[in-house]
């Protein structure tokens, strides 16, 4: 409520009000990444992110960017010259890519975790692979970023984007990108007032300057300083720093045991433990059954899950209860139930 009060009161805006949210922001997506607020840029969406690292990452001729096929759309349109890796039917992606890297590979972009239905990508191990053949790494880890815990330093991304409004609890509009070391003198998307040297100075603005702020800030976005969304960011991120992704993922691990258990029984195939993360589970219903119609029906009943990719994509957070889950699966039981008796008289009749 300050936040929106700044909008019904813009005279107590000062200055500094600016820069200072911006960098406790700034500081506290830092902390979660362990690393610096040097490296981090606050931008509006994963696609400017995208589109970022493709400008600093020009792919030579001959050369491609590899990425996964059914990835998400923000991930494919900016890269011009691209080749999916396809999808493993043991949904082991890590290998997939460990064997699809080679020589004329300039770009690989994954995500830590897979949008549609949890499969998981090991970092580390693809990471070693692009940079033993000089190939950049670009990582999107908004399905995990904030509940899944990362260590920016393990894997050496180039550049590396997440949303603010998912696992992370913000609103739209707000989103995260790290820099790596190497690409902070590197093109921003745009030339805006503000990531520029001594923009802080309101009394300097018309003395130009083709300097720009240190570290990952000439790559914020213009009216970055969103005085209605930031607060709201800011105390998403004090909630992930103080719980921390640690316990967040572990709470939601434990959740996750049941409710794969549950939906084995009603039929449901769900990536196995050792290719999926713990934290989000995508679920493909049996045979004749519409996943989409159950995603209604739930939704009738104040549950609510999504479809992605012919998965039922299902994510707990830490405020879901070993109840919620129950709830879940009885409800789910049901309505199959009741899909089963339909389907039977269709086929009598």
């Amino acid at each position: 409520m300050e936040a929106v009060s700044f909008k019904e009161q813009p005279w107590r805006l000062q200055t500094s009000d600016f820069f200072t949210g911006c960098d406790e922001l700034r500081g506290l997506v830092a902390s979660l990444l362990k690393t610096s607020a040097d490296n981090i840029a606050l931008i509006p969406a994963v696609s400017y992110g995208v589109e970022t690292a493709v400008l600093n990452l020009p792919v030579p001729a001959g050369k491609t960017v590899l990425m996964p096929e059914g990835e998400f759309p923000s991930n494919v349109y900016p890269w011009k010259t691209r080749t999916f890796v396809t999808r493993p039917p043991n949904h082991d992606w890590t290998s997939a890519f460990l064997a699809a890297i080679d020589e004329n590979t300039a770009v690989v972009s994954v995500p830590q975790t897979d949008w549609s239905d949890g499969s998981h990508f090991d970092l580390v191990a693809i990471s070693k692979k692009a940079k033993s053949v000089g190939a950049a790494l670009v990582v999107d880890i908004s399905q995990s970023f904030g509940v899944s815990p990362i260590d920016v330093k393990a894997f050496d991304p180039d550049f590396l984007f997440s949303v603010g409004y998912k696992w992370q609890l913000g609103p739209y509009g707000v989103s995260y990108m790290y820099v790596a070391d190497r690409h902070l003198n590197g093109q921003p998307l745009e030339n805006n007032w503000v990531n520029r040297r001594c923009s802080e100075d309101f009394t300097k603005l018309t003395e130009y300057t083709d300097e720009y702020h240190i570290g990952a800030r000439r790559f914020d976005s213009g009216q970055h300083s969103n005085f209605a969304l930031n607060p709201m960011a800011i105390e998403a991120m004090k909630v992930l720093n103080a719980v921390t992704p640690e316990k967040i993922f572990a709470h939601i691990t434990s959740l996750n045991e049941t409710l794969v258990n549950g939906l084995a029984t009603l039929g449901f195939e769900v990536v196995p433990q050792n290719r999926r993360t713990g934290h989000m589970i995508g679920a493909r219903a049996p045979g004749g059954v519409c996943v989409k119609d159950l995603c209604g029906r739930l939704r009738e009943k104040n549950i609510f899950v999504s479809v992605r990719c012919n998965s039922l994509r299902i994510s707990p957070h830490i405020y879901n209860t070993e109840q919620d889950i129950m709830k879940f699966l009885v409800e789910l039981k049901r309505l199959m139930d009741e899909s089963a008796s339909t389907r039977s008289r269709e086929l009598e009749a």
